[in-house]
């Protein structure tokens, strides 16, 4: 925001609620700007560390599956319905 711009709410804030209210406004609008960045930054660290924990499981859960188990398909699969699909009775998935 311009030098201007500040000065322009300045004398709004002045004029809206006197010379005498706005020390406690100010301080109110300190107070909330202070919680708010306290919030932001609790809720931050939070998301941080749940990303943390979630790549650490995405690294463990492959190593801890048999090989065996592990999808080796990249390419459509056609799975046979009864009802539903194609005329012909089947819906291709695309796994990958």
């Amino acid at each position: 925001m311009s030098f201007s711009g500040m000065l322009f709410l300045t004398f709004l804030v002045l004029i809206v609620f006197g010379p005498k209210k706005l020390p406690h406004v100010a301080k109110q609008i300190g107070r909330m700007l202070t919680k708010l960045k306290s919030v932001t930054s609790d809720f931050r660290s939070r998301l941080e560390i749940e990303m943390e924990e979630a790549s650490k499981q995405e690294k463990i859960a492959p190593a801890s599956l048999p090989q065996s188990k592990l999808p080796t398909e990249t390419g459509p699969r056609t799975l046979e319905t009864g009802v539903f699909g194609t005329k012909h009775g089947r819906v291709e998935a695309f796994h990958g």
